[in-house]
């Protein structure tokens, strides 16, 4: 990975070298006499690239070298780029003297302001011209230490004197630069000056231009859609996109920096690597962003593209150098003589090269197939994907109808090209965000509404259930050998079981409980109907033709599948007579005997067949004897682990304190039947009529 920003630095400072070389090679010099020749044609066309000149190098350190009367015909010829794989055979010892000779014979260029221009420096350095020091850019040193690297990036003035013959002398230094840097020295150009400031106000101009209207863009999407997801987390790929158009910012801002702003070799490799983590993060950050748009679940293709980007950032911020490891032929370091394999730098900058392309292609094939599965809104992200390629054509054909004269500045179509693909992604991101908003709004407006009817409803029951309890008898009948309790606790507002009495002149009790089809409003339309026929009863009538009638009654109502399971005991004199329809088995305690007595009696619930048979039974009660009538609620009760209480528990649980009083029986059993629930939610209406003979 470093090894790969390392090429990747490389190939910008050599296409500075390639571009002055080639307009070095264009101009006019005298090989044979080793002197540059400087013509006003030449400096007009920007074609005096001076690094390719045939410049003298001595390594060392000598101040008598910017003499320009010093002989330096003894000198060998060299680049001034110092190219690792085109050291001079003399070597590089990390300083040393360069010394051009320039023939100015046009006397036009004779005091004409010139601007000097630094196409690249790795190092520090003095420039002399005819032995008087011009400019430096840094600290020259010997010592490591003393030694400050400095790029200049503006222009300098320089003007040679009247003469012809003139020496410009470099003392220049390389101590501190990495030794992976593959270019240790220095490249200069001349150009003419006003076109130059002119070139650099301009460029200026538009860098700071697309800067500005790049990143206040780029915050502005970023910081949009960070606040949509703080709004609403559950939007997650608002999240990831504001991640992305950030990176994509960040990566633009940091380019130019690298490319127009950075002063030392420092500055580019520290560049370099906050680029490469960048652009890892924006490609990370683009495939989660339609992963979650368009899978349900984050697929384990991503781990892979994961591990395959962090590695090798990884092994970047460790400081692993890899290169002695990988085996070729860039050159040699002349300090350490070391060779730099040059396929393993290769190989790292191919490895990114084809994450990156994999990771194209992976992302282009998600928004292809939720296309091709009509994903909505998709179509929006095919569309703005081709747009980088359909906005040339449409400029083109813009200029060609229109005939265009201006030029449409690289500014506006590097903004149009790039962010037409981010745009069309918020798009989709605000289209959908409108659509949850008004699908919020709707659930809102039904909530309010349900809210509403709830309320009505529960009010409505509220009402039904006082009404229902009103019903029912609120005191027990007061008879002189009788202790009588009863109790009920619906499972909601309005319960399904029911319980009464009906007592004559001679002291004939007639006790009814029942049980109707489940529980609620329709239950209680049931229970409200047996009360009244079991009111409307003639008090002396026989169980079994009360039990008939009020079944006909039902049955005449046509309330379909509503039935009525109900047990009638009648009580004269110690006398007790027993009539069932459906109900749960009645408990008989003889005190006498210390036990417990189940009476199953069977019989069809009320409201269903007509003429169905019933059955009847009569017992003689003693003093001390009790009689414990129920629904289905309590032995049927469910625990935590779905278990049911059951009647063999009952019938113990009544055994237990079947010798107390009725009230103390109810309030026995109610506190074990919450005791069996433990908290579950009751299932069924509970009703409780117990009748002690004293």
């Amino acid at each position: 990975m470093r090894q790969g920003l390392i090429l990747t630095s490389y190939l910008i400072l050599a296409a500075f070298g390639f571009v002055s070389q080639g307009a070095a090679q264009e101009s006019d010099f005298v090989p044979v006499t080793g002197i540059r020749v400087l013509t006003l044609e030449a400096v007009n066309s920007d074609r005096v690239a001076l690094y390719a000149a045939p410049w003298k190098y001595h390594p060392g350190d000598n101040t008598e070298w910017a003499n320009p009367a010093f002989d330096d015909t003894a000198w060998e010829s060299a680049n001034t780029m110092l190219f690792k794989a085109e050291l001079p055979k003399s070597g590089w010892e990390g300083i040393g003297w360069f010394r051009l000779h320039l023939s100015v014979p046009d006397e036009q260029l004779w005091h004409l302001p010139l601007a000097l221009y630094v196409t690249y420096q790795a190092g520090a350095s003095e420039i002399y011209l005819d032995g008087e020091l011009i400019y430096k850019f840094g600290t020259v040193g010997t010592p490591r230490e003393e030694e400050k690297p400095y790029w200049a990036r503006n222009p300098q003035v320089i003007s040679f004197s009247g003469r012809t013959d003139h020496v410009i002398a470099v003392r220049y230094s390389n101590l501190s630069s990495p030794q992976s840097i593959p270019i240790l020295g220095f490249g200069l150009r001349l150009t003419e000056l006003n076109r130059d400031i002119k070139r650099h106000i301009s460029q200026a101009r538009g860098i700071t231009t697309f800067q500005m209207v790049w990143t206040a863009i780029s915050i502005f999407m970023m910081l949009q859609h960070l606040l949509l997801f703080i709004f609403y987390p559950r939007a997650r790929e608002n999240f990831y996109f504001a991640i992305s158009i950030g990176s994509i910012g960040a990566f633009v801002f940091l380019v130019f920096q690298l490319v127009f702003l950075a002063t030392s070799v420092t500055q580019m490799l520290f560049l370099l690597q906050l680029l490469a983590c960048v652009y890892v993060l924006m490609f990370l950050a683009g495939m989660l962003f339609l992963y979650t748009l368009f899978y349900p679940k984050l697929p384990k293709l991503f781990w892979c593209f994961l591990m395959g980007w962090v590695i090798p950032i990884c092994l970047l911020f460790l400081g692993v150098d890899t290169a002695p490891m990988l085996g070729a032929t860039i050159g040699e370091i002349a300090v350490s003589g070391t060779r730099i394999p040059f396929e393993i730098t290769l190989a790292g900058s191919l490895l990114l090269s084809l994450l990156t392309v994999l990771t194209f292609l992976e992302m282009a094939r998600v928004i292809i197939v939720a296309i091709f599965k009509k994903k909505d809104g998709a179509w929006i992200f095919g569309l703005g994907s081709l747009m980088p390629i359909i906005l040339p054509f449409i400029f083109a054909f813009f200029v060609s109808y229109t005939r265009y004269d201006g030029n449409i500045s690289w500014q506006f179509s590097a903004l149009a090209i790039t962010l037409a693909p981010l745009f069309s992604m918020s798009v989709y991101l605000a289209r959908n965000f409108s659509r949850t908003k008004r699908k919020l709004e709707t659930e809102e407006l039904e909530r309010q509404l349900l809210e509403v009817e709830n309320t009505r409803k529960t009010e409505e029951l509220e009402e039904a259930r006082k009404l229902q309890m009103s019903m029912l008898p609120q005191d027990p009948p007061q008879l002189p050998n009788l202790d009588i309790a009863f109790k009920m606790q619906p499972a909601t507002e309005v319960g399904g079981d029911y319980y009464d009495y009906n007592l004559t002149e001679n002291e004939r009790l007639t006790l009814a409980i029942g049980d109707a089809t489940g529980h609620g409003t329709n239950a209680g339309l049931v229970v409200s109907a047996v009360k009244s026929l079991f009111k409307t009863s003639a008090p002396d009538a026989d169980n079994l033709e009360t039990l008939d009638r009020i079944s006909q009654g039902i049955k005449s109502m046509n309330l379909k599948r509503l039935y009525m399971a109900m047990t009638l005991i009648s009580f004269n004199h110690n006398r007790l007579e027993l009539a069932g329809a459906g109900m749960p088995p009645a408990l008989i305690y003889r005190a006498n005997e210390n036990l417990v007595e189940e009476i199953l009696l069977e019989g069809m619930p009320l409201g269903g067949f007509i003429g169905a048979e019933r059955e009847e039974a009569s017992f003689e009660l003693q003093p001390g004897d009790t009689v414990l009538l129920m629904s289905d609620g309590l032995p049927e009760m469910l625990n935590p682990e779905n278990e049911m209480l059951d009647y063999p528990k009952t019938t113990e649980l009544f055994a237990e304190v079947a010798s107390q009083s009725p009230q103390a029986i109810i309030d026995h059993l109610f506190n074990a039947g919450m005791s069996w629930a433990d908290g579950e939610p009751q299932a069924d209406d509970v009703t409780l009529v117990v009748m002690k003979v004293k």
